[in-house]
C-alpha cells in the first residue's frame, strides 16, 4: 500500500471521527492511549465536594458533558450531595439549574450548602411534560456548568410520564455532550428497594440506567446526635456503574449541621 494511499484513508478516518465527535462530543470516541483511558484524571470533571468520593469516582469528580445518576430513599442525603456537586459547579463562575418538579427544592437549605442563589436557576415545572421541555432547553445552554432534575415518584411509573423520561433521556447524551453541562437526574427509592436493580420494570429508569455514565446509590447509616438534637448523619455511598472509572466502590461521607452544612471539610 503506497504512502499517498494511506494518507488518504487516513483523511477519510479523521473525517469520521470529527463527524462522530462534532454530533456526539468529543468524549464519544477517542484514541485508547493511557492518558484517555478509564480513571484518567484527563477526563474533564467537576469534584463532588467530597474528596473520598471524588478517588472513589477514578477521575476526580462527575464528569462534564455527562448525564449520572443518584438514588436513594428519602432523607437518604442524595439531594445535599447534589446541592454539594451544584456548590462545586459554580466555583468557576458558572451557572447551574435546578428543576424541581417534585417540589423538594428549599432555597434556605441551599444556601446553607454553599450555593449561590444569584447564580441558580430554579425551575418549577406544572407536570412532567413541561419539566422535561425544561431540562432539555437547559441541557441544550452552553452557560450553565451542572443541571439537577429532581421528579416527583410517580413519573417513573406512569405510562404516559415514563415513556416521555425514556425517549427524553436517549436525546440528553448528545445535547450534554454538545454543551458540556453535568445532568444529575434524581430519584427516590423506596426504604428497602436495592439500588442494584431500581428499574422496577420502568422504561424510563431502565433508560435512565443505561443511559447514565455514573450512577450512584446513597443510603442513610446513621444519625450524629448531640442530645436530644441532631446534628448531622452518616451516608454511604456506593458507585453502582462507572464507564470512566472502576466501579463497586463504597465510601462513607459525613454531613454536619452547623449553621451551614458542613460535609468532610466543605
Amino acid at each position: 500500500m503506497g504512502k499517498q494511499h494511506r494518507r488518504k484513508r487516513q483523511r477519510q478516518l479523521d473525517m469520521t471521527v470529527a463527524a462522530i465527535q462534532g454530533q456526539y462530543g468529543p468524549w464519544a470516541l477517542v484514541k485508547g492511549d493511557r492518558s484517555r483511558v478509564a480513571g484518567s484524571t484527563a477526563v474533564a470533571h467537576i469534584p463532588t465536594g467530597f474528596p473520598a468520593l471524588d478517588r472513589a469516582l477514578g477521575i476526580g469528580g462527575l464528569p462534564k458533558g455527562r448525564l449520572c445518576e443518584l438514588m436513594g430513599p428519602a432523607t437518604s442525603g442524595k439531594t445535599t450531595l447534589a446541592l454539594k456537586f451544584l456548590v462545586q459547579a459554580q466555583a468557576g463562575g458558572m451557572q447551574v439549574g435546578y428543576v424541581d418538579q417534585a417540589l423538594y427544592f428549599d432555597p434556605d437549605y441551599a444556601y446553607r450548602c454553599g450555593l449561590d442563589l444569584s447564580r441558580l436557576l430554579v425551575g418549577r415545572p406544572q407536570d412532567v411534560k413541561e419539566a422535561v421541555a425544561m431540562t432539555e432547553a437547559l441541557a441544550h445552554s452552553s452557560s450553565l456548568a451542572a443541571l439537577v432534575f429532581d421528579t416527583l415518584d410517580f413519573t417513573w411509573t406512569d405510562p404516559t410520564a415514563a415513556a416521555l423520561l425514556a425517549a427524553t433521556f436517549e436525546r440528553l447524551t448528545t445535547a450534554l455532550a454538545r454543551s458540556g453541562a453535568t445532568l444529575i437526574v434524581l430519584h427516590e427509592l423506596p426504604v428497602g428497594n436495592a439500588a442494584h436493580s431500581p428499574s422496577g420494570g420502568s422504561p424510563a429508569l431502565s433508560a435512565l440506567a443505561h443511559v447514565a455514565v455514573v450512577r450512584l446509590g446513597v443510603v442513610l447509616e446513621q444519625w450524629i446526635r448531640q442530645g436530644r438534637d441532631i446534628r448531622g448523619y452518616e451516608a454511604r455511598v456506593e458507585v453502582l456503574k462507572n464507564r470512566l472509572g472502576p466501579a463497586g466502590q463504597t465510601v462513607n461521607l459525613v454531613i454536619k449541621f452547623n449553621g451551614t452544612v458542613q460535609g468532610n471539610g466543605l
